[in-house]
């Protein structure tokens, strides 16, 4: 059973049970998820073997179970949450959590650079979807602004007097036509392939 569909198995039995620990029946817990007797034993075993959750099963006619929570249904739907934002998922994040105000507080945490799977990745909010920000491309004002951040050179033209100005590097040198030196702000960092 895909992790997803489990974890919402676990936070309905765990509201329709109060997140209180109970004597009960495979057939009652059954009757709460609308399945049968035998997928409810499937469910509760593999709850059981992540841990969120211990089934003490009792042997005999008339003799109640014990079922016990070990997790909350809240911290499992926040893991869910997590695990949605991660993935890029937001329709299915909203749907989650339902209120908007919770979800963009969540975007905006998880905002910022980070480097996974052996890439570099930004994230930043932005309104319609980002195709291509090769400076060399045509693109709109904000979007410009965006490649100008990431694609900072050493120097740049002043568009409006047409001098150089410094960019990365706070002075440079030019030792011959072909040999120049530049130095660089101490706020600045590159990585090896840059």
């Amino acid at each position: 059973m895909p992790s997803a569909r489990l974890q919402q198995q676990f936070i309905r039995l765990w509201q329709c049970c109060e997140g209180k620990s109970q004597d009960t029946t495979l057939n009652e817990l059954a009757a709460l998820l609308s399945c049968s007797r035998r997928h409810m034993r499937t469910l509760l075993n593999t709850m059981q073997d992540r841990g969120w959750l211990t089934w003490e099963a009792e042997v005999g006619r008339g003799k109640r179970s014990r079922l016990t929570f070990l997790y909350t249904g809240l911290a499992l739907q926040q893991q869910r949450a997590e695990d949605l934002l991660e993935q890029d998922r937001i329709d299915q994040l909203v749907q989650l959590v339902g209120d908007k105000a919770t979800v963009r507080q969540m975007l905006v945490s998880h905002l910022g650079r980070s480097f996974r799977q052996g890439r570099h990745i930004l994230r930043v909010l932005y309104y319609r979807p980002l195709r291509n920000l090769l400076p060399g491309s045509a693109l709109r004002r904000s979007e410009t602004h965006i490649a100008r951040q990431i694609f900072s050179s050493l120097t740049r033209i002043n568009e409006e007097n047409g001098e150089l100005e410094a960019d990365i590097a706070h002075h440079w040198q030019q030792i011959s036509p072909l040999h120049w030196r530049f130095f660089l702000a101490s706020r600045s960092s590159f990585s090896p392939w840059s």
